[in-house]
């Protein structure tokens, strides 16, 4: 399988079981290497596949996730729906997230969540601003997080407040 097939399937493996999740991150992944690149052949190729995605992604999964927000690699999404991503936030590798999740910014596109590698993001969470949420950290069901949380720890609560770091000891 050449590179930028395999590209494609980046995501295939951390969405096991989930069919349907597992076509709109391949077409998520196709919208955004057509995107790259300048010409006009290449934008008439890049337009179909762009909007392809964009009718799957919102009318039949209801996720917001735009072609130009960087994700990397191994994204799982549970459920879905109701997912919205800022474009100027920036997702790691292997991160989860769940369904009526928002991320975005608090003034504008300037101000959006970092999520680093290996996040865990609950359903109905909202990670708001110019946040770092750091490896490893997970984020409770219901939570709105508009500080840093600290790789390995987890926050819960509106407003989230840390509860503990992964070796046990309360923060």
């Amino acid at each position: 399988m050449n590179h930028a097939v395999a590209g494609l399937f980046q995501d295939w493996t951390a969405n096991r079981g989930r069919p349907g999740i597992r076509v709109l991150l391949v077409l998520f992944r196709a919208a955004q290497a057509a995107r790259g690149g300048n010409g006009t052949v290449r934008r008439l190729v890049a337009a179909p596949v762009m909007v392809s995605y964009r009718v799957v992604a919102l009318t039949v999964f209801s996720v917001d996730l735009p072609v130009s927000t960087a994700v990397g690699r191994g994204l799982a999404i549970h459920h879905g729906m109701g997912l919205v991503v800022n474009r100027a936030t920036r997702i790691g590798e292997h991160v989860t997230l769940r369904h009526s999740t928002t991320l975005g910014g608090r003034r504008g596109d300037d101000d959006c969540p970092v999520v680093g590698p290996r996040v865990d993001v609950g359903p109905n969470s909202v990670l708001l601003g110019s946040i770092t949420v750091g490896e490893g950290a997970r984020i409770g069901a219901g939570s709105v997080v508009l500080h840093d949380v600290p790789a390995g720890a987890s926050v819960a609560g509106n407003p989230a407040r840390l509860l503990a770091s992964r070796s046990g000891v309360q923060c």
